[in-house]
């Protein structure tokens, strides 16, 4: 247990809270002590002025009759030699406490006492030693300070129906991008994508709003086959030409289309999983005409038949890596540059990327306006939702865990190990949330940790400032366990 610091803390405090109850009874127990010892004094104190009354009357007579009668011994000085001679022993038994700063130490004592007490160090030790009302104040206490990012039945339940909505969603209405014929089994493709994509609209929202970019953004990447690269870059046809051409990305062509454009070349992916650059005669343009000219290019290819590969999707094809997936009939498992390909040319574009949104919008939906209206249902503020936004973000990570498991799960049952079924848009999504939830915990436990050194150093400054009177205290006990002995 020593070995985990949030087990030895806990451990400290546990004793620290022991130690502190036993104080508290001792400081009782010298309380009704001293009450005792002052009422016999002053019993004792009337039965002395009593008794010296008579004494005086007593030495009257006799110096009367000519006796002589000795000097007085003051009362004060008799107690006093009384109190010198009395034999002093220690009465109450103070509990030990390291006062050199060592910690390990500390830890140590701290279960060796608890072990004494009968405390199972295999738990949490503070809920074995303090009341559970003090427990549910201190969590009260703690969440109105740091926030409550605890879960209940409800927000599971959330999470979960979120996952499951989406996943349902995925199966049904994302499907894969049009209808196929997989390893000899047909397969109907989305109905949503299948509508973005009718030619006559496609058609007629490219002719009214994107075909004027045709002439006027004309650029260095868009060869179409591999002759048209001088034989350099291989695999290279009209089908795919934009899958390879990293500047038809609709995130990396800002940066590699941009710097093709300022430089007068084209960057490609080759059959082979290389990354090859080509020259053109292409003449080189600025900066700002350059971004200028990427967004009109782009604009321009969105709704023709092929369209634009999903964001980031050219990468796949990258390295010759091995995917699980088989494209033919003999089972050998591809490369997923060929898987890439594969995909593009049965429709996996930015349209369908779309349709795929669907699945991790509805987790997210779902699972923030859970979130906002429980929140004022209860009469939260904004700063506690802020302090509450690390709940959020587990519940949002967890959302799309299960979601991204449903989409694997389909692609896998549903599909027969068809990659086009893979919902790509909701994998993708795994990223921020993920991000999001390391930056969220990172923040509370930074917080927190603020919170408690500051509560530290108060209570070393308390310490100190208690070290200055402890000394007269010590001299005050001992008097008091004099007194009590006599």
């Amino acid at each position: 247990m020593s070995g985990d610091q949030l087990s030895a803390a806990a451990a400290v405090v546990a004793y620290q809270a022991v130690t502190l109850t036993e104080l508290r009874g001792l400081f009782d127990q010298v309380e009704f002590d001293l009450k005792d010892v002052l009422e016999r004094e002053l019993r004792v104190s009337d039965t002395l002025d009593s008794v010296e009354s008579e004494f005086d009357a007593v030495r009257a007579r006799l110096q009367a009759m000519g006796v002589l009668v000795p000097a007085q011994v003051s009362q004060s000085s008799a107690m006093a030699t009384v109190s010198v001679e009395a034999p002093s022993y220690r009465r109450y038994s103070v509990p030990i406490v390291p006062t050199d700063g060592d910690f390990d130490q500390l830890v140590r004592l701290a279960e060796a006492r608890l072990d004494l007490l009968g405390i199972d160090l295999t738990r949490d030790p503070l809920q074995q030693v303090l009341p559970s009302g003090q427990i549910a104040r201190s969590l009260r206490s703690y969440a109105e300070e740091h926030g409550d990012v605890s879960w209940d039945k409800t927000d599971w339940t959330v999470v979960l129906v979120a996952g499951a909505l989406a996943t349902l969603l995925d199966i049904i209405l994302v499907r894969i991008p049009q209808d196929s014929t997989f390893l000899g089994e047909k397969q109907t493709g989305s109905p949503l994508t299948k509508w973005l994509k009718d030619k006559d609209r496609a058609q007629d929202v490219h002719a009214r709003f994107f075909k004027r970019f045709e002439k006027l953004a004309k650029v260095p990447y868009d060869a179409s086959t591999t002759k048209a690269t001088e034989g350099l870059v291989s695999g290279m046809r009209p089908a795919t030409h934009r899958l390879q051409s990293l500047g038809h990305d609709p995130a990396l062509g800002f940066l590699y289309g941009v710097a093709d454009l300022m430089h007068g070349t084209g960057t490609y992916i080759d059959k082979a999983g290389q990354l090859v650059q080509v020259a053109t005669h292409h003449d080189p343009i600025d900066l700002i005409t350059a971004l200028i000219t990427q967004v009109r290019h782009l604009l321009s290819d969105v709704y023709t038949p092929a369209g634009l590969q999903p964001p980031f999707f050219s990468l796949l094809q990258l390295g010759q890596v091995n995917s699980p997936f088989a494209l033919g009939p003999s089972g050998v498992k591809v490369p997923w540059t060929d898987v890439a390909r594969y995909m593009y040319t049965n429709g996996y574009d930015l349209r369908h990327f779309f349709t795929m949104g669907i699945t991790p919008g509805v987790v997210s939906a779902i699972i923030r306006g859970y979130w906002l209206l429980k929140s004022y249902a209860t009469g939260g503020t904004a700063a506690q939702r802020k302090l509450e936004h690390a709940k959020l973000t587990s519940m949002l990570l967890l959302g799309h865990s299960i979601a991204t498991s449903g989409t694997l799960l389909k692609t896998g049952l549903v599909f027969g190990m068809n990659p086009a079924a893979l919902n790509y848009n909701q994998i993708l999504a795994m990223a921020p949330a993920t991000i999001a939830w390391f930056k969220e915990a990172i923040a509370r436990d930074h917080r927190i940790n603020q919170a408690l050194q500051k509560e530290w150093e108060l209570l070393l400054a308390e310490s100190e400032g208690a070290t200055v009177i402890s000394e007269p205290i010590h001299e005050l006990g001992q008097t008091v366990n004099t007194s009590a002995s006599l």
